[in-house]
């Protein structure tokens, strides 16, 4: 059965080959055995976060649009993904893994719909664009010890 997908493939050998800044074997493992407590902070940060975006939008004449409820659709979906995960993180199960990969995605998709909503700024994309790439560069990082 495969468990892996061709992108996850490529990104794995991206951030773990290609890339030349590699954390040391020690790091990584020490980032991994800490990462269900890390997460919870992630988790915490995101309504903080939505609650300013909230308080932007309503301040201005423009007002919330059909994309600024799908931005905040994703958001709790991404939350959602990481609350999943937090229960194998301690473990380190193969699928919380997966779980935050999966989140990183939800990650980049709330920058895209963040274009198209009431303040219409590609900005958020930039922002969410190099939060990814480092959110996928840890997880790629602590990849091998989440085999269980």
């Amino acid at each position: 059965m495969k468990t892996t997908s061709n992108l996850e493939t490529s990104l794995d050998k991206l951030f773990t080959k290609i890339f030349p800044a590699q954390l040391p074997k020690w790091f990584s493992r020490i980032i991994a055995d800490w990462t269900w407590l890390v997460i919870p902070a992630v988790i915490i940060v995101q309504p903080w976060v939505g609650w300013g975006y909230w308080d932007d939008v309503h301040a201005t004449t423009v007002g919330p649009n059909f994309f600024f409820y799908i931005a905040f659709a994703v958001m709790a979906l991404e939350v959602s993904l990481q609350v999943m995960a937090l229960p194998g993180l301690k473990e380190h199960r193969k699928s919380s893994w997966q779980l935050l990969y999966y989140s990183v995605f939800c990650n980049l998709t709330y920058g895209v719909v963040r274009i198209f909503s009431s303040e219409g700024s590609i900005g958020p994309l930039f922002g969410m664009a190099l939060l990814s790439a480092m959110f996928f560069y840890m997880l790629f990082q602590i990849k091998p010890w989440f085999k269980k």
